[in-house]
């Protein structure tokens, strides 16, 4: 039988709640039952309830036996002990990874200074039977750590949505930027905003920033931005504005804001070189840039035929998110190998 635990954050308006529950979603409808819920969504618990609810899972964990396969998609705290079990019960485990913080350690030097993390987090992955990561770049660097398991590319993540996307046309005098995410994370935008550009950036996420040209539009919920966020692109972009692709954590992550432009029906803008930015070439999804210092020039070269023809193929991708087509592929993929 195939069980998931089905995982839920705190939400606080941000990306890695909404994923969590999307992917819960879309593997209970490719028919993995519930094995159990660990539901932290509501509120933050204190030590002891985390505890008991720790304690909940791993009873649930230890009913199963050698013909079962457990999907996970939590954090190390809960995987270890569960693989502990697993040892015993003999069930296979599939670990889908939203973020294993020791792949941002990409140079020599922060290696070897990381180098007890990254085994752990490596050792950790050795013990489950598959790897669900997010694309071909973060394979290829768990294979350089070290990861011999079965790994298996997401591609993309999905993303639950039951409305259809806004209609978007383009206009050249009116362009408009959509920025959704981390604003403590995004320091660009500081920059962006001193900068004045000629085109108007709307700006969505937390915390509250103050502006003097860009245009904060608030906080949304990750369900409902899709239907409300304003623009003609979305911008990918993290951290400075002036940004070193070299030893880059994006080179190799899915930011969740990739899928919820596309559902948006958003055309994208990212970092060449970046995971983001070769999934948006390789679809003709958007443009990609060097440097933010690019952008008004490149917007300046999009003409309509070319921006109608971004806008159909998001539409052609945005079917496949809303229906989990990338989680259900990766998960045939885990099951049929077995």
């Amino acid at each position: 039988m195939n069980y998931a635990i089905e995982e839920y954050v705190f939400n606080d308006y941000n990306a890695s709640s909404k994923a969590r529950k999307d992917v819960s979603y879309f593997v209970h409808q490719f028919g993995f039952k519930t094995l159990i819920k660990n539901d932290k969504s509501q509120k933050r618990y204190g030590k002891i309830v985390k505890a008991i609810k720790a304690l909940q899972v791993f009873v649930k964990v230890f009913t199963l036996n050698k013909n079962d396969v457990l999907f996970i998609q939590t954090s190390h705290l809960l995987l270890k002990p569960i693989l502990r079990i697993k040892k015993n019960r003999k069930f296979k485990v599939i670990y889908l990874i939203h973020d294993v913080f020791s792949l941002r350690y990409n140079t020599e030097q922060s290696i070897r200074e990381h180098r007890n993390e990254i085994e752990r987090d490596i050792n950790l992955l050795n013990g489950c039977d598959y790897v669900i990561a997010h694309n071909q770049f973060m394979i290829d660097r768990l294979r350089e750590l070290g990861c011999k398991t079965s790994l298996v590319s997401l591609g993309i993540f999905d993303y639950a949505c039951s409305t259809p996307a806004k209609e978007r046309t383009w206009d050249k005098n009116n362009i408009e930027i959509a920025f959704a995410g981390n604003i403590s994370k995004s320091r660009f935008l500081n920059q962006l905003d001193k900068n004045n550009p000629p085109f108007q950036v709307n700006v969505y996420g937390l915390p509250q920033p103050h502006f003097q040209h860009l245009n904060y539009k608030g906080c949304v919920d990750a369900d409902v931005l899709p239907n409300v966020i304003e623009g003609h692109f979305g911008l990918i972009w993290e951290g400075d504005y002036e940004v070193n692709l070299e030893n880059n954590y994006n080179q190799i992550n899915n930011p969740h804001k990739l899928s919820m432009y596309i559902v948006a029906g958003l055309p994208i803008i990212a970092l060449k070189g970046s995971a983001a930015g070769t999934f948006i070439e390789k679809e003709n999804i958007g443009f990609t840039i060097s440097s933010l210092n690019q952008l008004s020039t490149s917007l300046k070269l999009i003409s309509k035929e070319q921006y109608i023809e971004m806008l159909n193929n998001c539409t052609r991708i945005r079917k496949k998110l809303v229906q989990g087509f990338f989680i259900n592929a990766a998960l045939k993929k885990c099951i049929l190998s077995q």
